[in-house]
Parts: C-alpha cells; structure tokens; sequence
C-alpha cells in the first residue's frame, strides 16, 4: 500500500481543510477540540471532556452556529475518494468492495430527532455506505431511516451508491456487498443500473424459478439460478456454514461457490466498523435535540475515524492510529492541551521554587 507518511500528509491536509470551513476564530476553536474529543479513543464521548473549550461551546458549535456543514461533507468525501485513488494508481483492474449496511443507535429520549421503532429497537436508524480497498476503509455517507411513509432503506442505499463519482466507477471494478435486509429486486435492479457487481445476502425462503416450490435453502452450494421476482440474470448461489445456522449469498457473477462465500464475507467490515463507531468514536452518545447537530455528530465520528484510518499501519491499533492522527493533524491542540495542563499545576511549582514560560521558537 502507498507510503504512511503521505498518507500521514493527507490527514493534516484533510484536517486543516476541515477546519478552514467555519469563518470565526472562536468557531474554529471549537471545531478543532471537537476533532480532538472524538479522537481520544480513551475518553467517552461528552461535550463537557473536551480539552481547550467548554460544553457550552461545542453545544453551540454543534447546534446553534451557522458554518457550512456541507462544504465540510464535501471536503471528508473527496478526501476519501482521492485517497482510494491514489491507493490504486498503477494496479490492474482493482476491485473496491462498497459495503452498505442499516445500523440502529437505540436511544431512550422524545426529544431526538428521527427516533422511530424499527426491528423492535427505538433510536435512530442510519443507513450507511462503507468503502474497503485493501488497508483503506472509509464511512463515505449516510442516510436516516425516518420510518413508513418516507424513503426505504433500500431506497436510501441506492441514494448512497449514486453518489459514487465517475471517476471512481471507472478506475475500480466495484463490487456492493449487503446482507438480506437489501435482497429485494429493487436493490438488486438498482445496483445493475449503475453497472456494479454485486454479492448480498438472501434468506433461506426466497423462492427461485424452478418449476415448483423451490427456495434457494433448495438449492446447492456453488449452483447457478435465477431468482423468481428479479429472473434477468443468472445468479451463484453460496452457502455458508456457521454453528448451527446457514446463511446464503447470491453473486452476479457467475463464479465458484467458495469465491462467491469469501466475497461475502467480507461484508463484516462494515459491521466492525459500526462497532467501532458506536463504541469508541462516541456514535452511540449522541444526545443533541436538533436535526443539525445529529448530522455535525455524524460528521464528527466519520471524520476522525478517517484521519485514524489514515495514520494506521499494520502493527498499529485503531487507538494508537488515532493518537498518532491527533498529533499528525491538530497539533496546535496538543500545544494547547499541554499548556493547559501547565497552567492548572502553576501555582503547584511555584509553591517548590519552579517558574515555567511557554513561547513559541523561532524557526
């Protein structure tokens, strides 16, 4: 994979674009020791742990100031989709695997925005798209389920894979992989339209063609078919056996079996990321009652789980990645986290004959 310390580069490059959005000085601030909450791994994901500002601060920050939310979306997303490409300059025909998945952070409040009961459990509903290429994964985007009557996930899901740029479908041979919440002809059709392939998950009742009948429990490991709503194209069939339950994956291509089970498995990226979100990037705390700050939260976490993603290597945990992330790209944060930590102890060095003083070197 492509040099650390360029990619190192991208995260401080990435880093000061996002803060170049907000046009205050004391907005920037905020937005600076926001970034540096959610990469602290260590630390639970609460206005009032924020180093430099206050709560009330990033309270407004988040719900009340009007800096551009969207140009910041724009400038994470591109940033994502450059380094993807870069990641695959000079390789042959690589494959990006574009994950999407429906992930519910439950919740307990009235007041939230877009909490809805679905599959039995009342929070907030996030559809979302997940990029894998290699070393590199990337949340690119996300949708909220708001219940029956507005736009289902599916629906949602193509949304996302829409929004792929040109450039991106040119370079890779994309692959979506889902899993049986999005086995409808729907997705299935919509997921051709825009010319990716596609493995994703079936339930065991889906019924096939054949004369009869015949669901793809039917059917055998590896077997071509073609399903009874969506009859256009052959499908591979794969099973996969785990414990005691079997779970089935059909591909567009006609491949092996066993390729077809790998390939679907690999859809788990996304269910360790949402792990990874909820529980240590703070996804899981959200607690603002405007629509506003919900999507400035989101943000947030997809942000510095990318800058991580950009500082790790393979012998480096997610934690460290995002301790190297912080240092790499806020370090006027750090300066300030260091002075501050001076300042509370003054008095204390003061009382045993000690007298710091912080200036900044000429260079």
């Amino acid at each position: 994979m492509w040099n650390l310390k360029l990619r190192g580069e991208r995260a401080s490059i990435l880093a000061d674009a996002l803060l170049s959005v907000p046009a205050s000085p004391y907005q920037k601030r905020s937005l600076e020791a926001a970034l540096g909450l959610f990469l602290d791994l260590k630390t639970k994901k609460a206005l009032h742990r924020a180093h430099t500002v206050s709560a009330s601060a990033l309270s407004r920050l988040l719900n009340v100031y009007e800096w551009d939310t969207a140009a910041c979306w724009v400038t994470l997303v591109q940033a994502q989709w450059d380094a993807l490409l870069l990641a695959a300059r000079r390789k042959h025909h690589p494959r990006l695997r574009l994950c999407v998945d429906l992930t519910s952070v439950p919740k307990t409040g009235r007041t939230l925005p877009f909490v809805r009961v679905y599959n039995e459990v009342y929070g907030i509903h996030l559809v979302v798209l997940y990029a894998v290429y290699g070393d590199l994964k990337f949340p690119l985007g996300y949708r909220v389920y708001r219940g029956k009557g507005t736009p289902s996930p599916v629906r949602l899901a193509l949304e996302l894979l829409a929004s792929v740029p040109a450039e991106v479908s040119r370079r890779f041979d994309v692959w979506v992989l889902a899993d049986s919440g999005f086995e409808s002809a729907a997705f299935l059709q919509g997921v051709r339209d825009l010319k990716f392939e596609f493995v994703v998950g079936v339930r065991s009742t889906r019924r096939t063609d054949h004369p009869g009948h015949v669901t793809v429990e039917d059917c055998a490991h590896g077997s071509w078919l073609h399903l009874a709503n969506w009859p256009w194209e052959p499908l591979t069939l794969a099973r996969l056996e785990r414990g005691e339950r079997t779970f089935f994956s059909v591909a567009s291509q006609l491949l092996p079996g066993d390729t077809v089970a790998r390939e679907g498995a690999r859809r788990w990226a996304i269910e360790s990321f949402f792990k990874e979100a909820k529980h240590s990037f703070g996804l899981n705390r959200f607690a603002l009652r405007t629509a506003q700050g919900l999507d400035r939260w989101v943000l947030l976490v997809f942000a510095a789980f990318t800058l991580a993603m950009l500082c790790r290597a393979d012998t480096l945990s997610l934690e460290q990645a995002a301790e190297i992330a912080t240092r790499v790209a806020l370090p006027l944060l750090i300066v300030g986290r260091l002075a501050v930590q001076v300042w509370r102890e003054e008095e204390f060095l003061r009382q045993h004959g000690y007298a710091l003083t912080l200036s900044r070197c000429k260079r």
